[in-house]
Parts: C-alpha cells; sequence; structure tokens
C-alpha cells in the first residue's frame, strides 16, 4: 500500500499536466509561467528549509565529496556521448547525464526503503545536486537558450540566482543552529504553515510541467530510449565506484547500500525540464524524464525485494 501510495500520485499529476496541455486548459505559456514560478520562488524556499534543519558530520564530508565526484563524472561523460545524438540536442546531453531527483521524487522512494529516520544519509549529498542544477545548469541552459554571457554576466547571474542565495542563506542558518532555533520559538507554527504553503504545491507544479511536456511520438522515444540507456550504464560504472570509495573509507552498512542503489536510479534533476525552453529540448526532456521515472519504479521495486 505504502509503495502504491508513492507511485500512483506521480503518475496521476503527470498525466494530469498532459490532459491539460490536451484540452487546450494550460499553454505553452502557462508552462512556461509555472516553470519560473517554481524556480525562483518555491524551489529556493524548500532549499531553505532542508539546509538549516539538515545534520552534519565527518561522513557527510566524505559522501558529499564522492556526489561531486559523481555529478561532474557523468557531466563530462555527457560531452564525451553527445555526439552520438542530434546536433539540435547534442547540448542537452551533458546536462541530462548529470544530477539525480531526490528531493522532488527519489527521498520518498528511499524513506520506503530505510525508514525516514534513515533519510540523513542521502540529504546532505542529494542537496549538492541541486547546487548542480542551480549553478552550472542553469547557467548552462541560459547559454543554450541563445542567452549571450561574459564571464561577468555568468557571475552576476549565478550570485543573483534566488536558489544560490537560499542555499548560501540555509548553510549559514545551519551553521549557527537556525533550524532548532526557529523549531524551539513561539514562531515555529508560523514558520512552517508559511513554509508549507511554499513546498506544498511544488511537487504537484514540476509533475504538471513534465506531464505537459509528454510526446508520444515514436522518433522522440526512441531518442529518449537511447539516451536512458547510455546514462544508466554510466551511472552504474559511477555506483560502483562510489560504492568501493565508500567501503574503504568509512564502511558501506546495508542501510547506506540501499539508499544509494536508489539513489543512482533516480532520474536526472526535474530541472532539466523546467529550464528547457525550444521545442526539440521539452519534447527530448520529458521523454527522458518519463522513462527514468519508470526505471526508477522498477528498480525500487527490485530492491523492496531484497532489502526486506
Amino acid at each position: 500500500m505504502l509503495i502504491l501510495e508513492t507511485i500512483v500520485p506521480v503518475f496521476l499529476m503527470i498525466a494530469l499536466g498532459k490532459l491539460l496541455t490536451v484540452k487546450g486548459l494550460l499553454t505553452e505559456n502557462g508552462i512556461a509561467c509555472i516553470k519560473n514560478l517554481s524556480v525562483n520562488v518555491f524551489l529556493p524556499v524548500m532549499a531553505f528549509d532542508a539546509l538549516i534543519h539538515g545534520t552534519y558530520s565527518k561522513d557527510s564530508v566524505v559522501l558529499i565529496l564522492l556526489e561531486f565526484f559523481a555529478l561532474f563524472s557523468a557531466f563530462f561523460a555527457g560531452f564525451l556521448f553527445k555526439r552520438l545524438f542530434d546536433k539540435s540536442l547534442q547540448d542537452y546531453i551533458p546536462y541530462a547525464m548529470t544530477t539525480y531527483e531526490g528531493g522532488l521524487f527519489g527521498w520518498a522512494l528511499i524513506a520506503i526503503l530505510v525508514g525516514q529516520e534513515n533519510l540523513y544519509y542521502i540529504v546532505s549529498m542529494d542537496i549538492f545536486s541541486g547546487v548542480f542544477g542551480f549553478t552550472v545548469m542553469a547557467t548552462g541552459f541560459k547559454m543554450i537558450n541563445g542567452e549571450k554571457l561574459s564571464r561577468k554576466d555568468i557571475f552576476i547571474s549565478i550570485i543573483k540566482n534566488p536558489l544560490i542565495i537560499s542555499v548560501v542563506l540555509g548553510f549559514a542558518g545551519a551553521a549557527i543552529g537556525l533550524g532548532n532555533i526557529i523549531d524551539n520559538s513561539a514562531f515555529a507554527s508560523f514558520y512552517e504553515k508559511t513554509t508549507g504553503m511554499f513546498t506544498k504545491p511544488l511537487s504537484s507544479m514540476i509533475l504538471i510541467s513534465i506531464g505537459a511536456g509528454l510526446v508520444f511520438d515514436k522518433n522522440v522515444l526512441a531518442k529518449g530510449i537511447k539516451f536512458v540507456s547510455l546514462r544508466y550504464a554510466v551511472q552504474a560504472v559511477i555506483c560502483s565506484i562510489v560504492l568501493a570509495a565508500i567501503y574503504f573509507s568509512i564502511g558501506l552498512s546495508k542501510v547506506l547500500l540501499v539508499t544509494l542503489l536508489m539513489y543512482f536510479c533516480c532520474p536526472a534533476s526535474f530541472l532539466i525540464s523546467m529550464y528547457s525552453q525550444k521545442k526539440e529540448a521539452i519534447e527530448f526532456t520529458s521523454a527522458v524524464l518519463s522513462l527514468q521515472i519508470i526505471v526508477a519504479l522498477i528498480a525500487f521495486s527490485v530492491i523492496a525485494v531484497f532489502a526486506v
């Protein structure tokens, strides 16, 4: 029942996004507005709240360093393999090859596998997948979408990014224990309700955007299948290296093993869909994300059998 409670709503929201576009209730401009609102308003609130409530240790440092290794290894692998795809899609391949959608997808599945209390293993890692998306990916997509950026423009774009600002403030807040201060104050209920109004609609908005761009064209899906197969082959190699490094450094418990296996099966960050503006990119990213969600759910079912 818990598995169905996690899986079914995801597909319902994706299907709703597609239905709204078919019925003409959601236009391309509407989708663009949803994306901008999510990236610039709702996601920064979620990032800040998650960071100030984070718990960090020496083991977290190891996991964070390995996350950087995983992110940039997959990113550079994308540059090596992008020649295998059409020219219209080549610039998107490195960004689609890397990052992991944990907060809006993977965390829920991982919590079912290892328990809510063990999510701290992955939170410290996954935050930097988001940071990568908010910086490297956001800047890269702006350039792909036709914006001419100098080094100064790129720097200004990064430091003015609401998501980056929220991440910096979040880490600063965590350093002084802001999360605990708020939780133990008279304003705890007010803070929780206010942030909840920003964060609760976020998953639905992103999933609707993914569904709105979903296509069933066999040629597009064929490109998606080709890419997804390649991405998971790359991720399998990276995952093996990460697991070996953890085993010989901080030790690899069953909980951490299950957590990381599920994490590396997660789709790429949903931000690739949010940042895509060109028609061919929207179709491609929607196809690969949808296919990756299906693969991740199959992987979840297999891991669940052996994890019990």
